[in-house]
């Protein structure tokens, strides 16, 4: 059992990882192409928008998919009760969000608001058609399958999105393409998968996971409301193309984070799950991941703070010049986000969703009161406020985690230390050598091979567990590939 989990979770990591990896590749690539062709004000016409569907995707999930991957054994009632809750709730927000279009174009003062307000809201309502057979696929630890509808259907809709761009649908051609999305997506399931949920509801059923999934709904509603108040003050308070530039910093400072984020929630949540009741191997484990998750990331985030002016001016020109300065603040608040993410997993894990409520409720009192504090000194002191909330954040996030399997703040700072002193030497090495060069593309080359050079150099000298862990894993899937190959062969000769 032990070792064949094992094979999972590494098989489950390399595979999203690869999903995410290639869905964040092909969107950077897609984002400067786009960023190329459109203006500012049409990405901060589909921020302004951002809150209200956060809130209306948190309420269609109502935290079922998670009590739906926490249960041990599911039957197929289960799965068409989550899917029949999932349609009825997208279908009804759908309505809503149509009757309130008008009332939230009068509230930024920007006409086009409607019709993209109500064609986002059927997007939510047919989105919602697929959402199950996405889970089931998580819920069988079978990444590769998901991974390869995820990857094919996000490259295709990313090309249509740029054609249509060219083409001059302007702000349309980031919304249009997600409804090809969705329909490729449903065919692939299908196809794969040659099943489909059904229409049977159990009340029985949809209490029990409303028991634990409300929790996390409300919890989700939170951070729906909280990631994009930004967003909403901005947008109510400067123009469209003020939002589109700091849209555009957010976006690339947190990318590093949601590709990590994206993976360890995926595959961390289910695999973690399996050893729930046994502390001593789940404390080794999360430890581990923090540690992995902080080394990966920091140096990443860190070399795009340094080297954001470059990176700005080669790859999407001087129009968008205003928001490098935004990439470089968020930056330091986005770093912690995987570790924000794993804190609240183990609750997850643990079926506390109760405490991840409760830290949810305490972490938007804390940010809300820095957002007010900056929200007169402008937007680059509120994006400076972001820094602070993010690691109060970190000291609220630990508090039940140590006592729950004793990892608390100061232990994950301990585990971190060595990390953090690695990723300042790398970035403050980086700022003054590529500083001496002129050129932005010689700035971003020497920039990046420097900075990877000198964090790998530093960690194999001072022996790093991280760097060890990451290698020896690597290694170890090299080796398990090559003898699955070996036995694959002997086993056709033997036939």
């Amino acid at each position: 059992m032990g070792d064949s989990l094992k094979q999972k979770t590494l098989s489950g990591l390399l595979w999203t990882f690869f999903e995410t990896f290639a869905i964040q590749g092909f969107g950077f690539i897609q984002g400067i192409v786009l960023a190329r062709l459109l203006m500012p004000s049409d990405y901060g016409l589909i921020a302004m928008t951002g809150v209200f569907f956060a809130v209306s995707y948190a309420l269609v999930d109502t935290g079922f998919t998670s009590a739906l991957i926490r249960k041990k054994e599911r039957t197929d009632i289960d799965y068409s009760t989550v899917y029949v809750t999932n349609v009825v709730l997208s279908f009804v927000l759908c309505l809503v969000l149509c009757l309130c279009a008008p009332f939230i174009a009068e509230f930024y003062n920007e006409p086009q608001l409607f019709p993209i307000v109500c064609t986002n809201a059927g997007l939510l309502f047919v989105g919602s058609f697929i959402a199950v057979q996405g889970v089931r696929l998580t819920i069988q630890l079978d990444f590769k399958t998901k991974s390869k509808i995820t990857v094919l259907s996000t490259v295709s809709t990313g090309i249509v999105s740029i054609i249509m761009a060219y083409m001059g649908f302007g702000v349309w051609s980031l919304i249009l393409p997600n409804f090809f999305s969705v329909l490729l997506r449903g065919i692939l399931y299908y196809i794969y998968q040659q099943w489909f949920p059904g229409f049977r509801f159990s009340w029985n059923i949809y209490k029990e996971f409303f028991s634990y999934g409300s929790r996390l709904m409300l919890s989700s509603l939170l951070n729906a409301i909280y990631n994009n108040v930004y967003s909403l003050v901005i947008g109510k308070y400067y123009s469209a193309s003020s939002l589109g530039y700091y849209s555009k910093g957010g976006g690339y400072a947190n990318l590093p984070t949601s590709i990590l984020s994206g993976v360890l929630y995926k595959v961390t949540f289910p695999v973690l799950s399996k050893i729930q009741d046994d502390d001593a191997r789940l404390e080794y484990a999360y430890r581990k991941m923090i540690r992995v998750s902080a080394y990966v990331v920091f140096p990443v985030m860190i070399l795009l703070c340094v080297l954001a002016r470059p990176l700005v001016l080669v790859l999407i020109t001087e129009k968008w010049e205003n928001c490098i300065i935004y990439i470089q603040i968020l930056c330091f608040a986005a770093m912690w986000q995987p570790v924000h993410s794993l804190n609240h997993n183990l609750l997850y894990v643990k079926g506390r969703s109760e405490l991840v409520l409760r830290l949810e409720v305490a972490k938007k009192i804390v940010g809300v009161i820095i957002l007010c504090v900056t929200i007169p000194m402008g937007l680059i002191a509120m994006c400076y406020g972001q820094i602070v909330a993010s690691l109060l954040f970190l000291v609220i996030n630990t508090f039940y985690t140590g006592k729950l399997i004793n990892v608390g703040f100061y232990r994950q700072i301990k585990d971190l230390f060595p990390v953090i002193l690695y990723t300042s030497f790398m970035g403050v090495s980086v700022w003054l050598i590529s500083s001496l060069f002129v050129s932005s593309l010689l700035q971003i080359l020497v920039g990046v091979m420097l900075g990877v050079s000198l964090y790998l150099l530093v960690s194999k000298v001072f022996k790093s567990q991280e760097y060890l862990l990451l290698f020896n894993m690597l290694k170890q899937n090299i080796f398990f590939r090559r003898r699955m190959r070996r036995n694959s062969g002997f086993m056709g000769d033997v036939s």
